[in-house]
């Protein structure tokens, strides 16, 4: 049962519902396909500390040495998360860790490259909920997820107008390290 517990947590992780993702800015084009590797480091790492003070520690535990700490509200970029409950910052002198448990997404804007189907899950046997215009810009929240549960960099978990829900990300302009 743990073993399923945290992998719900990795998957919500992941799917970025409570903290998640990853750097850069490069845009791309329909006339582009975004490799994996690309879509893994597109900016989509800012998050906002939600504890009154959050402890950045030398190792990925509560048994590493506090080296600094950060105020509420105060808005980093993940490097990496580490499991489900740390993730990696970038701090003077090198890399720092926090509990992913105080952390929450800030959505970025991408766009749509054509008309794009909003779905209510990542696959294209999934009801349309709308349909989003090419050109337009929308919340990405969070990648999206497999038949299998594991992460996929071929659907995005996004709002737009007021609707959640799932795109594909080939018809996306994402943002990527140069």
């Amino acid at each position: 049962m743990k073993t399923i517990t945290k992998s719900i947590s990795v998957l919500a992780l992941a799917a970025g519902f409570t903290f998640s993702s990853l750097s850069g800015t490069l845009p791309f084009t329909h006339e582009q396909t975004a490799s994996a590797a690309e879509k893994i480091n597109a900016p989509f790492s800012v998050y906002e500390v939600t504890a009154n003070v959050l402890n950045i520690r030398s190792k990925p535990s509560t048994q590493g040495k506090i080296l600094d700490t950060l105020r509420k509200k105060d808005q980093i970029e993940v490097v990496k998360f580490v499991n489900a409950d740390w993730a990696a910052i970038k701090i003077i002198g090198g890399t720092g860790y926090i509990s992913t448990s105080y952390l929450m997404k800030v959505p970025t804007t991408v766009h749509t490259t054509a008309n794009l189907n909003l779905r209510t899950g990542p696959s294209t046997s999934n009801k349309v909920v709308t349909t989003i215009p090419k050109g337009k810009s929308l919340s990405f929240l969070a990648w999206g997820y497999s038949k299998d549960k594991k992460l996929s960099f071929d659907w995005a978990f996004v709002e737009y107008n007021g609707f959640k829900g799932y795109v594909s990300t080939a018809y996306l302009q994402l943002p990527t390290y140069r």
